[in-house]
């Protein structure tokens, strides 16, 4: 047998690295999907989100709550009792289906059972409060869009009603369009005052006698 054929015993361990993954050049990597819902996967600061994108994302995000529904005012009031106990009653009463024995015969559920779920209303309240908050901050940043834009439209019909009551005419073709928004000023004007006759007055109270 020739050196040739004679295979060179292997003294050490030979180690196979794994094979890299190459990209093509301008071919985006494919990020992973958060394990949670609402993490984002940039570190860079979002950009803003447009209503129409918060609209899909809330419905999509009521399909994947637990138990999403809503009451009608019958069901709100026969639940309102049972739901509102004081805390310290409900504490007792933990403690009380922990400690007895027919507590899942009584109520179908074990004192351990009815603990966790205590314990999952508690998460729950941290995310309505949470969702009021964002309410909130969204409906009061309407409020300011509403603002500007109705400061912007009084300060147009003031000063084309300063135009046409000084018969300015090279203002004269916009005279239509001051009429209608008048026309819609003083409607409204006459509606609140309406109301405002309509609410009762308070009766004056009487000095006191000495």
């Amino acid at each position: 047998m020739s050196s040739d054929d004679r295979q060179t015993p292997v003294t050490h361990q030979e180690t196979i690295a794994p094979a890299e993954e190459t990209v093509a050049p301008g071919e985006m990597v494919p990020a992973q999907a958060p394990a949670d819902l609402l993490v984002p996967v940039q570190t860079t600061p979002p950009s803003l989100a447009r209503p129409e994108m918060l609209v899909k994302g809330l419905r999509y995000l009521q399909e994947r709550i637990p138990e999403f529904t809503h009451l009608t005012v019958r069901e709100k009031r026969s639940h309102a009792r049972a739901a509102n106990l004081d805390p310290e009653f409900i504490e007792s009463g933990l403690h009380a289906a922990s400690a007895w024995r027919e507590t899942a015969m009584t109520v179908n559920r074990t004192g351990d059972e009815l603990r966790q779920e205590h314990e999952e209303i508690r998460e729950w309240e941290q995310v309505v409060r949470e969702m009021r908050a964002l309410t909130d901050g969204i409906e009061a940043a309407n409020v300011k869009r509403k603002h500007r834009l109705g400061t912007a439209i009084l300060q147009i019909y003031w000063m084309l009603g300063r135009y046409m009551r000084h018969g300015n005419p090279t203002e004269a073709y916009m005279r239509p369009y001051y009429e209608d928004m008048k026309r819609a000023y003083m409607r409204t004007q006459q509606f609140r005052r309406r109301k405002k006759n309509a609410q009762p007055e308070e009766p004056a109270q009487e000095p006191p006698s000495e």
